[in-house]
């Protein structure tokens, strides 16, 4: 006798749901990602907004700061980009030189010749001078095509200045200028919150009717639009704040400048708790002793995240296009002089073998009298290449380290696991206690703090400052004197 099954359609249909999210939670379980697919329209969550970008109009999306750009993928052959107003742009796809478009407005074809069938990377910048408004009403793909996630990296620098950070007078600002060129060597996005003729001080000397950077960097939009919105500092965050400005403030006093900028930095500070700020001295030198002391002044009132940057003979006259503004080789000799200066603040230290060169004296780390055996200790030396002074720096993740001797194939560590101020520091087997992890952050100039994982104390040349002698000995206190920091270099 056969038995007679009725299932209703609904039935089956609430069963295949469940079974279809059991599916899922169980894939999503095992780390994999759901990758969406895109039609490069303005929402389209694959493309990436780079800079002040403004998303209220859902047709077009703009930003109104110089060197704003988009990152996307796309699949297919062609792609042509969408524009609601006439500007200069600057594309870029995949590892292709920029292509400058002058005056381009409606739609664009980045792709005159076709391309390879296959997946792209693009990026689009926007750069000219005095009009930094770039409209972006999406883009339009192959039949078929679609867009994906391009990389961007974790980390950003914010620039502000003038007419020098813009790249003002050159065909390609500003994806030529030092701000930009320096940012890509990096390998980090960057903003360039920065305009032509822009002073520091609001209303005052020749500016009197003009706001500065002191009020318009806290806005959505440039000089140009001195109604502007104020900027919703909450959509992204800088890990670092480059500022180079004071070429345009002709007629301040220096009592004004100097508190101008020391509140300036204060603004910054509270929109940006966590960054690390660089104050730079004007190419020019204009306002140098000024903006030293307001960068001391923040220091002196504990904040120990700005750091000064002097540009001294960076570049001479040769480097100028009217003896102000840098010429694309000027920007390319500064980015190259900023970017060893930055790079321990945006990239961390990277993997490798380097002799440790302590900062006040100049010398070498070295394992005394190159023993091999565990409990050998260490000290300075005059540095002679031997393998004794080479040590293996391997991440264990964020900033903390594992630093190992070449020589000896042992641990740097503080003896015994110490927490005492004056415990040596030797070589021993590796056992990965904390006493053989290190933390290493940057200071300035390209110098390191190196602290000890268990005790929170800085590994220093014995003696402080004073003691410039080779032997003295490396041990570990409390402090961020030159003697306790240390610079990795090629061996």
């Amino acid at each position: 006798m056969k038995t007679k099954y009725t299932i209703h359609f609904s039935q089956l249909v609430s069963h295949l749901t469940r079974q279809w999210l059991v599916w899922m939670v169980a894939f999503l379980a095992l780390g994999a990602t759901i990758v969406s697919a895109g039609n490069g329209a303005v929402g389209d969550t694959n493309i990436k907004y780079l800079g002040r970008w403004v998303f209220t109009n859902s047709a077009q999306y703009s930003s109104y700061w110089g060197g704003a750009y988009i990152k996307v993928n796309f699949s297919g052959t062609t792609v042509k980009i969408k524009l609601g107003n006439t500007s200069n742009y600057h594309a870029k796809i995949d590892n292709g030189p920029w292509i400058t478009y002058t005056n381009a407005s409606g739609t664009l074809n980045l792709t005159p010749t076709p391309l390879a069938n296959g997946t792209h990377t693009l990026s689009v910048a926007q750069g000219k001078d005095y009009d930094y408004i770039f409209n972006f009403q999406g883009l339009i793909l192959d039949a078929g095509a679609t867009t994906s996630l391009p990389t961007v990296a974790p980390n950003l620098i914010e620039y502000i200045g003038d007419s020098i950070t813009t790249g003002y007078k050159d065909a390609q600002a500003d994806v030529s200028d030092y701000a930009w060129v320096c940012s890509e060597s990096l390998g980090v996005e960057h903003t360039q919150i920065a305009y032509p003729g822009i002073a520091l001080v609001s209303g005052f000397g020749v500016n009197a009717n003009k706001t500065g950077m002191d009020v318009q960097y806290f806005k959505e939009r440039s000089q140009k639009y001195t109604n502007s919105p104020a900027w919703d500092f909450t959509k992204y965050t800088a890990k670092v704040v480059v500022i180079n400005i004071g070429q345009n403030d002709s007629g301040d006093t220096v009592p004004v400048f100097e508190n101008d900028y020391t509140n300036f930095l204060a603004g910054i500070r509270a929109k940006f708790p966590g960054a690390d700020i660089f104050v730079m001295r004007p190419f020019s030198g204009s306002w140098a002793a000024e903006t030293l002391w307001a960068a001391n002044a923040r220091i002196a009132a504990g904040d120990t995240k700005v750091h000064y940057i002097n540009t001294t003979n960076w570049l001479s006259a040769g480097d100028f296009v009217d003896g102000l503004h840098p010429s694309v080789s000027g920007h390319i000799k500064a980015a190259n002089l900023l970017k060893p200066i930055l790079a321990p603040y945006v990239a961390g230290l990277a993997n490798g073998t380097y002799k440790l060169i302590v900062r006040h004296s100049g010398l070498a780390l070295d394992v005394t009298a190159q023993h091999t055996t565990n409990g050998s200790p260490t000290q300075q030396w005059t540095y002679n290449g031997g393998n004794n002074q080479r040590w293996t720096v391997t991440s264990l993740g964020g900033t903390t380290y594992k630093i190992v001797g070449v020589q000896s194939g042992r641990t740097l560590e503080v003896a015994g696991s110490s927490t005492a101020n004056g415990a040596i520091v030797d070589i021993w087997d590796s056992t990965g206690g904390a006493n053989q992890k290190w933390n290493i952050t940057p200071t300035d100039s390209g110098y390191y703090s190196v602290i000890n994982v268990n005790s929170g104390k800085a590994m220093e040349v014995l003696g402080g400052v004073g003691a410039t002698q080779p032997g003295a000995a490396v041990d570990q206190w409390s402090g961020t004197q030159f003697n306790q920091q240390w610079s990795f270099q090629a061996p």
